[in-house]
């Protein structure tokens, strides 16, 4: 158990307050770290109802000033475009961003996950793995050997990537979605729920089904 000084009395602020940061909080408070967590609401989403825990709006706050109360700041939302613009702010004021990795998950001593990432429940990064900037690795996803996620991709509860596959930035993989070995899958793509696929899915690309074939090609 964490003693009750040091990360213990950690204070963070979860940006965000919809579903994504439902279970970012549960996650964050898994790992025993944090003695407050508050919320602040992105204006364009639902916001939902927390008990115990103080829920802002951000149009109601000076950002910087409020930010420098905090430790640590995550981004939660599931919108890849959102969690980079809110990522990129912390960074032009020097906000100290968290890494959220919930205890069950399986991370290898020689993957690599960056700032900002959330990584969930009995989720695993295998040997080699690199998971890139403001990442959502899911509920139980799958990334197997030699793997790179790029920044701001959101991998949903139970996707597979086998060994060496690579997905470019703001990609998306729908829930159950599977990736054969060295596949890419470009920038901005969307891998639908349960799709395999097995050769290279272009950037701004929607593909779905067994196996996996474009349907929508986005400039």
């Amino acid at each position: 158990m964490p003693s009750a000084c040091g990360n213990a009395m950690k204070r963070l602020l979860i940006w965000g307050a919809s579903d994504q940061a439902v279970v970012t909080l549960d996650c964050a408070q898994a790992m025993q770290m944090y003695g407050q967590i508050d919320l602040m609401g992105i204006t364009t989403q639902k916001i939902r109802l927390f008990a115990q825990h103080r829920v802002m709006m951000e149009e109601n706050v000076i950002h910087a000033k409020l930010f420098h109360a905090y430790d640590e700041v995550i981004v939660a939302t599931g919108d890849n475009r959102l969690r980079q613009i809110r990522l990129q702010i912390l960074e032009e004021y020097g906000i100290p961003i968290a890494t959220i990795i919930h205890p069950s998950a399986i991370i290898s001593p020689t993957a690599q996950v960056n700032c900002g990432s959330t990584i969930l429940a009995n989720a695993v990064i295998h040997t080699l793995a690199r998971i890139g900037t403001g990442c959502i690795i899911n509920t139980g996803a799958i990334v197997e050997h030699d793997c790179v996620v790029k920044d701001f991709v959101n991998m949903s509860p139970n996707c597979a990537m086998a060994g060496h596959c690579s997905v470019e930035s703001r990609a998306f993989l729908g829930i159950g979605s599977t990736l054969s070995p060295a596949v890419t899958i470009g920038e901005d793509a969307v891998i639908g729920a349960g799709a395999v696929v097995l050769t290279d899915i272009p950037a701004h690309a929607t593909a779905v089904g067994v196996p996996a074939k474009i349907i929508k090609q986005r400039d």
